[in-house]
């Protein structure tokens, strides 16, 4: 801890990502977004990359589990109808000439996060319709409610929804920190260059390094943690 203006401030990633005020933010790590029999492989995005943060993810996940932390599964999702569909909205969703714009569809396979990181019962899905987490959800209330201070942010796509609610999250007044090897995108291009943006200006960490942090906080001393 440090003195900042008077105000006590976390110092170093053990403090900001102790497993008592922190939670992992998965972020839209579903089949249309990264299988290859989902809806953007079958639109021609490369998903070759994406089985690399998998086993990260996970090994981060079940640190989180056993730790007792918060775990929220963002999955983004697109409303029936065009519910959720405003014209600027499909511009966007279309800007590179795609006519279709029916991907993760509620309540469809595609929505879902895939099965090597299935929500277990109890933990919290935030369905999101716009790339940043935080907009138009109720994930701010979620983290404030149970006091979280620091997230950790990891999933797809780098650029987009990863990068969106980094910003969101340290504008919502969170210390944010993203999981470096547990990003990933359809652009390995575009992926470095939004890593490279991200590390000028928030701390970024492996699933290494967080795993055994969260481990030795899931042996307090007599007794096992409330599992969250």
């Amino acid at each position: 801890m440090k003195l900042v203006n008077g105000t006590e401030v976390f110092s170093g990633i053990e403090e900001i990502l102790d497993a008592r005020h922190t939670a992992l933010l998965i972020v839209d790590v579903q089949n249309d977004c990264c299988l290859p029999e989902g809806w953007f492989a079958r639109h021609g995005k490369d998903v070759s990359r994406m089985p690399d943060i998998f086993p990260k993810i996970a090994s981060v996940l079940d640190a989180a589990r056993r730790a007792g932390m918060l775990r929220v599964f963002m999955e983004q999702t697109t409303l029936p109808d065009g519910l959720s569909d405003s014209p600027a909205w499909l511009y966007f969703k279309t800007r590179d000439g795609r006519t279709e714009t029916d991907y993760t569809l509620d309540g469809s396979w595609g929505q879902q996060t895939i099965d090597l990181l299935a929500p277990q019962p109890g933990e919290v899905v935030v369905k999101k319709h716009r790339p940043s987490a935080f907009f138009g959800t109720n994930l701010d209330i979620v983290l404030s409610s149970r006091g979280i201070k620091s997230v950790l942010v990891c999933g797809t796509i780098t650029q987009g929804c990863v990068l969106a609610t980094v910003l969101d999250a340290s504008f919502h007044g969170f210390y944010t920190v993203l999981l470096s090897d547990g990003v990933q995108s359809y652009s390995q291009e575009l992926h470095e260059v939004a890593l490279t943006f991200l590390a000028s200006r928030y701390d970024l960490t492996t699933s290494a390094e967080v795993t055994a942090l969260w481990n030795v906080a899931a042996r307090p001393a007599g007794g096992t943690r409330d599992a969250g």
